[in-house]
């Protein structure tokens, strides 16, 4: 309890600071180590993650010239967040690098999660407001490599290593951070393969017959259960469910917004990256931010077994 009360408020943002820093340099390599970031059409392209932020959003306009440059805006945004996380971590240009952050979040919620509802369930805004204590304050007061240095000074020549010197070995970090990031995105869009593209027929089997996915018997599917498959055409991924009702519908499952991946339970497709969950009816959002339906697909019952043709 003395501890606690000998607290200061520098040292209380102390672990705030640091979650910010370690979820920036995260989403920035993480962005960078997906195979699809920079692959046109894949689901997690930016450009399709781009204009999903950007459709019936206050700051779409904001995004109109990263779409032009999609793949340069990507790497870009996913620098800086790596060169921010960095320089908060070390405590050094925290207030800038803060400011920076803060920057980035708020246009991330007056795009990507301008849609979502209640407004307090979208991460961003709730970002923007912890980046703002370190905008005012900055690291004064709390450890940073700058202070641990100085404990325990180096010398080079004969002289105490300088305050200078030392924001240039935090600015080489963050170079070659970011080289080693680039290194690693370019490794990532290598490895990308893109689904399959399958066609399997089923049924009729004369030129022109149907085509579709055999799910298996119809009897082994009961109301409220869903069973997942890949889309014939493409192999994106999608799923089968039983209605309540009896009917069955298919739809896709790739987020229309950001490209996640939709988690189906309890009657609902939801998207675990934002939020949005769309009707299983009709393919629509109910909720933000997504705003484009799912592709669905034609689903039937033959001589007893499920068959699912393509999405559209």
């Amino acid at each position: 309890m003395r501890a606690l009360r000998r607290t200061t408020p520098a040292m209380a943002l102390f672990p705030l600071r640091l979650f910010l820093g370690a979820t920036f340099v995260y989403a920035g390599i993480q962005k960078l180590s997906d195979p699809g970031f920079l692959h046109p059409g894949a689901p997690t392209y930016i450009r399709t993650q781009l204009r999903g932020f950007a459709d019936g959003t206050p700051g779409g306009v904001l995004l109109e010239p990263a779409l032009s440059h999609a793949q340069v805006a990507g790497v870009a945004v996913a620098v800086a967040e790596i060169a921010i996380g960095l320089l908060v971590l070390a405590g050094l240009l925290t207030r800038l690098a803060a400011a920076a952050g803060l920057a980035l979040n708020l246009v991330l919620f007056l795009t990507a999660s301008w849609h979502t509802s209640p407004y307090f369930l979208g991460s961003d805004i709730v970002f923007a407001f912890a980046w703002l204590p370190l905008v005012l304050a900055g690291a004064d007061g709390q450890p940073t490599i700058h202070d641990a240095q100085a404990r325990r000074p180096l010398r080079r020549r004969g002289r105490v290593l300088t305050r200078r010197a030392l924001l240039a070995q935090a600015l080489g970090l963050v170079g070659l951070a970011t080289a080693g990031a680039a290194a690693a995105s370019t490794l990532a869009r290598g490895s990308y393969h893109a689904p399959a593209r399958t066609r399997v027929r089923t049924g009729a089997t004369a030129a022109g017959g149907p085509r579709g996915v055999d799910l298996g018997p119809a009897r082994a599917l009961a109301p409220g259960e869903a069973r997942p498959y890949s889309d014939p055409a493409s192999g994106g991924s999608a799923i089968v469910v039983r209605l309540p009702g009896g009917g069955l519908v298919a739809l896709g499952t790739v987020c229309t917004h950001a490209g996640c991946e939709l988690v189906y339970r309890r009657g609902t497709l939801a998207c675990p990256c934002h939020g949005s969950t769309f009707d299983l009816r009709t393919g629509l959002p109910e909720r933000g931010p997504a705003r484009r339906a799912l592709p669905m697909a034609r689903v039937d019952e033959r001589d007893g077994r499920i068959v699912a043709g393509e999405l559209r």
